[in-house]
């Protein structure tokens, strides 16, 4: 390809290069009348493509050597050809520097697939680090809640169980007339006190399992707020308690009973700190988080976050303790005294709202937690108008009852019929398939436990109903945070779920709307 002026030439180098097809070598002339001189058209190629092998042709009446150099500098890209030149000396040159730019163009893609070998291998080598430090600290916790995690999923039915029991004769007790005042507010503690129990169950459970959190946008000012009184009877009359709310704090996304609960474990770890009486701080905070300013705080990043502060004036903790106190049954607390769970609480619920706590302490002198969660984008809720519900109509229909545990069975057994159903009972799935072979055609309904004694699973007993009775109605139980079974089974839109521990109301609601829908 040729050109005439040092402007067009440029344009063609420019087109060659954006084409993916760049020139490797090229002739300029020194003088070209009546644009750019060589020179010129050299600095300014250059700036487009560095890599051009350029063949400068000029007579010592052009430009001096010293004045070649002082325009373009020294470079090895550069070659003065002194006219008068010989054919051959020009071919030779063309194909000596377009080699050379073949040879410089190659070793440039191999350095630069080298770089990128490099680059990636180190990235991979340093995730491998990070992952393999992650996955022995996660192995370390794993051992050490290993035991609770067992614990906590193999007792959760058997005490839901119980507390179904409680709960249910309590409420049983709470709706009968002719109860006196003063029994009516003892069996309204009863009842209080199970809520309670069913609370920390679900913690325990959500804590060990990592699931089932009831998120919604909150105020945490709102959520300590609401607790206040509560709090101050928590820590007796010794401790003096300060709330520092920081106005206009952002709301957050997390579960409401969970941050109740992670308040509540960090308000009596103080006071236990201060058996002599002291002061309790509690604050919040919004905070803009520059960058992962907290050292082995792997969850500490940039961003928006508020901060839930809770300091005391007690004792204080050393290096070695404060080093153990996320542990699952770690305690410094006499026997009875603590079950250990409190701060691992507190540690698996903030990580769950993908969070981390600061600790300060020293010893004599008093301890703060520091608790951060994101800030939410969500904005705040509306407040709905409360619906009264409707009392569900009374029921005349036949409810095959099947539940293992006989203090269970036989109070929902008196609640069904209280409210006018029919009520067929067995213990077993097995036992339910002789009730069904005799009265199928009478039942409408089903409700199960889905664990049973006998290895028929609440779910597979309803499979083989509705494979005779496609039109019967099913609410099956558990006392399981979360049972694989049930949500398979609820999705298919073919069955209802109660959760165990339910009150009397839930459970009519519950049976009267599955079979009127």
């Amino acid at each position: 390809d040729s050109a005439y002026q040092g402007h067009e030439g440029l344009e063609m180098a420019r087109q060659a290069l954006a084409s993916g097809k760049p020139y490797a070598t090229a002739f300029i002339d020194v003088r070209m009348p009546p644009g750019w001189d060589g020179v010129e058209t050299v600095e300014e190629i250059w700036k487009v493509d560095p890599d051009l092998q350029v063949v400068i042709c000029s007579a010592y009446s052009d430009y001096s050597w010293n004045d070649l150099l002082a325009s373009v500098g020294h470079s090895d890209r550069l070659v003065i050809l002194k006219k008068p030149f010989d054919p051959i000396e020009a071919q030779q040159l063309a194909q000596a520097l377009t080699e050379k730019w073949r040879l410089l163009q190659e070793s440039k893609n191999k350095l630069n697939d080298l770089e990128k070998i490099v680059g990636a291998r180190t990235a991979e080598l340093q995730a491998e680090i990070v992952e393999r430090k992650q996955l022995e600290a996660q192995f370390r916790q794993s051992q050490k809640m290993e035991a609770f995690g067992q614990l906590a999923g193999g007792v959760a039915h058997d005490f839901n169980n119980l507390l179904a029991v409680i709960m249910g004769f309590a409420n049983l007790l709470r709706d009968t007339e002719e109860l006196g005042a003063e029994a009516r507010e003892q069996i309204e503690q009863v009842h209080l006190a199970g809520e309670r129990a069913a609370n920390l169950t679900k913690q325990l459970l959500t804590f060990s399992r990592k699931r089932d959190m009831q998120v919604r946008s909150l105020n945490l000012n709102d959520v300590i707020g609401d607790m206040a009184k509560m709090l101050v009877r928590l820590i007796g009359e010794d401790i003096k308690l300060e709330r520092k709310f920081s106005p206009n704090l952002p709301r957050v996304q997390a579960d409401h009973s969970m941050m109740e609960q992670v308040l509540m474990n960090l308000v009596v770890n103080a006071r236990d700190a201060m058996p002599k009486g002291g002061q309790l701080t509690i604050s919040t905070d919004a905070v803009v988080m520059e960058s992962s300013h907290t050292p082995g705080q792997s969850e500490a990043r940039a961003g928006d976050f508020v901060c839930l502060s809770v300091r005391d004036t007690g004792c204080g903790m050393t290096p070695e303790v404060q080093a153990r106190i996320f542990e699952p049954f770690f305690t410094t607390k006499g026997v009875g005294k603590g079950t250990g769970l409190g701060l691992a609480t507190v540690f698996g619920i903030v990580k769950q709202h993908l969070g981390w706590i600061e600790v300060a302490s020293e010893v004599g002198l008093g301890t703060t937690f520091k608790i951060f969660i994101p800030v939410s984008s969500q904005p705040a809720p509306e407040r709905k108008a409360k619906v009264v519900e409707s009392k569900p109509r009374e029921g005349t229909e036949t409810v095959l009852l099947v539940e293992d545990e006989e203090a269970v069975r036989g109070l929902l057994k008196i609640i069904l019929q209280r409210h006018g159903y029919r009520v067929l009972e067995a213990a077993s799935g097995s036992a339910a398939l002789l009730v069904w072979k005799e009265y199928g055609t009478e039942i409408d309904l089903l409700l199960t436990d889905m664990i049973m004694p006998d290895g028929l699973t609440g779910r597979e007993l309803a499979r083989q109903l509705l494979a005779q009775e496609p039109g019967l109605k099913v609410v099956y139980s558990s006392g399981y945070d979360d049972d694989p079974e049930g949500t398979a089974f609820i999705s298919r839109g073919t069955a209802a779920f109660l959760q165990k521990p339910y009150t009397p109301k839930k459970l009519i609601q519950t049976v009267r709307q599955c079979l009127d829908g």
